[in-house]
């Protein structure tokens, strides 16, 4: 099944917000960002942060915020370096994981570094999950603010998913992107503003799907 990147064809004035690599401590943020815009996003967590102290607590204030959490593996690897098996179990093992800590049902995955081939595509089948991709990505771990922001409001239009980041992934390099995601939670307000402004707002990727 091929990855879910946009729903150009949506009736509706609604882009799906995505977040990578949290849960973190700016997930928060973020949160309460799309509360003031009345939106919701899909948070697509890794399991080891899910397991880590607090990543529980954030997963459930996710769901309880109307937003919704996608499987992005457990510890974050480039899938394609794997064998059949070591790809299945990264999502097979992070999926009770964030679904004990949620209680909810995971249905979406999205491969880190977005590095996904037929043979991964063809060990995640028997899981059941849809692949989302996203239609753009600022590269809003490494920007500034400004820069992510007008990024996504220069290509922003129904339907679009947008991919940004609300952690990072625990075994990244100090070198390979700012230390926190301070940059990523104000473009992320900026973005909001924008939109409400244009008429749109965000929704989950389920609502995406499923609106008319």
């Amino acid at each position: 099944m091929p990855a879910l990147e946009q729903r150009p064809d949506v009736g509706e004035n609604v882009v799906a917000l995505t977040f990578d690599d949290g849960p973190s401590p700016w997930t928060g943020s973020i949160l309460d960002l799309l509360a003031e815009h009345k939106s919701q996003a899909t948070f697509f967590a890794l399991g080891c942060l899910a397991a880590a102290d607090g990543g529980g607590e954030t997963l459930r204030r996710i769901v309880e915020a109307g937003s919704e959490i996608g499987n992005h593996t457990f510890s974050h690897p480039s899938l394609p370096t794997l064998d059949d098996g070591a790809i299945r179990e990264e999502l097979a093992r992070a999926g009770p994981v964030i679904e004990k800590a949620s209680g909810r049902t995971l249905r979406y995955w999205r491969p880190p570094y977005f590095h996904v081939d037929a043979r991964v595509r063809e060990a995640v089948s028997p899981l059941g999950l849809q692949e989302v991709g996203c239609s753009m990505m600022p590269w809003d771990w490494e920007w500034d603010a400004d820069r992510s922001a007008a990024f996504v409001l220069e290509r922003l239009q129904r339907g679009s998913i947008v991919c940004m980041h609300d952690g990072r992934p625990p075994d990244e390099p100090a070198d390979l992107s700012a230390p926190t995601r301070e940059a990523s939670v104000e473009a992320v307000g900026m973005i909001l503003e924008a939109m409400s402004h244009r008429g749109l707002r965000s929704v989950t990727i389920s609502e995406l799907l499923h609106s008319e």
